[in-house]
C-alpha cells in the first residue's frame, strides 16, 4: 500500500469526517517518514503527535517532530532572574510536565513516541521563540503573535510519494476527538496541489535547520530523551494503541445552544426550521431530536434528503 492508493480527500472537518479513522490512521500505514510541527510541547501535544503512529512504528518508520516549550511569564521571570540557564530551566519544565502523566490515552501515545526515541525511530527538536529583539518569549505571548503557531504534517511513503496537511487542528486530546477542527491536504502527486506542498516541505526544513529568524532551534534536553525512553515499554507489541481508534458508538455531548434548539423544537410539536451558523452542529442536534423521537414514538420512519450527492456521504 501507497499513499497514492488512498482515496484521500482535500479538506477535513471533524463536524462530517473522523479525522483520525479517515485520514491519519491510513496514510501513516502507508508511510515510512512523518515530519511535523506541533506547536507547544507538552504531554498532551506529544500524544496527538503520535495519533496512529502504530502503522508507522510496524513499517519500520521514522519521525522528525518539532514543538514548543510552554512557557508562562513566571517562567521567564525565573529564567532572567536566575542564573540558571535557559536550556536547563526549558528541561525541567518538560520534565515537569512528562511526570504528571496521569491520562490513559496520553500515556498510551508518549510511551509509543518514548519507545521510538529508544529505537532511533524519533528526533525531536525544540523551538524557542523570541520577539525582534531576541527576547525570549512567554506561550502567552506567542499565542498573541502568532510567532509559532504552525500545524503542518509531512508523510512519505516508500516510492517517495508525499501528502502534507496544514488547517486549524490545536494539539490537544479534546481537539482531535471533541472539537470541530478542519485542516487541507496536498498531494505531490497532483500538479494543481504540487507548490502547497513543496510550501509546507520548506517551511519544516527551515524550522527543523535553524533558518527561522525568530525561532530558534535546539534538541531536546538529554534529560528529556532520558525521560522518554526510561518511561518506553522494552517491546513494541505491548504498545496497545489500537484500543483508541476501533470504532465505538459514543454518543456526542452536545452544547447548550444545540440542547435549547432541541428542547425548542419538542415544545412546538417536534416541528421547525434550524437556522445556525456553519459549524456550529445542526448534524448532532438533527440526531439528538432523532433521538428524542425514538424514545416516544411506537413507530419511527426518518428521511434525510440533501440538495446534493457529496452532503449524503458526509
Amino acid at each position: 500500500m501507497n499513499l497514492k492508493s488512498l482515496d484521500l480527500k482535500k479538506a477535513y472537518s471533524s463536524d462530517f469526517d473522523n479525522p483520525l479513522r479517515d485520514f491519519y490512521i491510513p496514510v501513516l500505514e502507508a508511510s515510512i517518514e512523518y515530519n511535523r510541527l506541533a506547536g507547544f510541547f507538552s504531554s498532551t501535544s506529544l500524544a496527538i503527535a503520535a495519533r496512529g503512529v502504530l502503522g508507522l512504528i510496524r513499517n519500520g518508520g521514522t519521525m522528525r517532530l518539532i514543538a514548543s516549550p510552554q512557557l508562562s511569564k513566571r517562567d521567564l521571570e525565573i529564567i532572567l532572574d536566575s542564573e540558571e540557564r535557559r536550556e536547563e530551566y526549558i528541561s525541567k519544565r518538560m520534565l515537569e510536565d512528562l511526570a504528571r502523566l496521569e491520562d490513559e490515552f496520553v500515556k498510551d501515545h508518549v510511551f509509543a513516541l518514548g519507545w521510538m526515541v529508544a529505537n532511533r525511530k524519533l528526533e525531536i527538536r525544540i523551538a524557542v521563540p523570541y520577539d525582534e529583539e531576541g527576547k525570549l518569549l512567554s506561550y502567552e505571548e506567542v499565542q498573541q503573535r502568532g510567532v509559532f503557531h504552525q500545524k503542518v504534517g509531512i508523510l512519505k511513503d516508500s516510492e517517495g510519494n508525499l501528502v502534507t496537511f496544514s488547517g486549524s487542528v490545536n494539539e490537544t486530546a479534546k481537539a482531535w476527538l471533541d472539537n470541530i477542527e478542519e485542516f487541507k491536504v496536498f498531494r505531490d502527486w497532483e500538479p494543481s496541489e504540487e507548490d502547497y506542498v513543496g510550501a509546507d516541505v520548506s517551511k519544516f526544513n527551515k524550522f527543523w535547520n535553524g533558518q527561522s529568524p525568530r525561532v530558534r532551534i535546539m534538541d531536546v534536553p538529554k534529560a528529556v530523551e532520558r525521560k522518554l525512553i526510561e518511561i518506553a515499554p522494552a517491546n513494541v507489541d505491548k504498545i496497545d494503541l489500537e484500543r483508541w481508534y476501533k470504532t465505538q458508538k459514543r454518543k456526542p455531548q452536545l452544547f447548550q445552544h444545540q440542547q435549547a434548539a432541541i428542547e425548542a423544537w419538542l415544545k412546538n410539536g417536534m416541528s421547525g426550521l434550524f437556522e445556525m451558523a456553519t459549524g456550529t452542529g445542526k448534524t448532532f442536534t438533527a440526531l439528538g431530536c432523532l433521538d428524542k423521537a425514538s424514545k416516544t414514538a411506537q413507530k419511527l420512519i426518518v428521511v434525510i434528503a440533501c440538495p446534493y450527492h457529496h452532503l449524503i456521504e458526509q
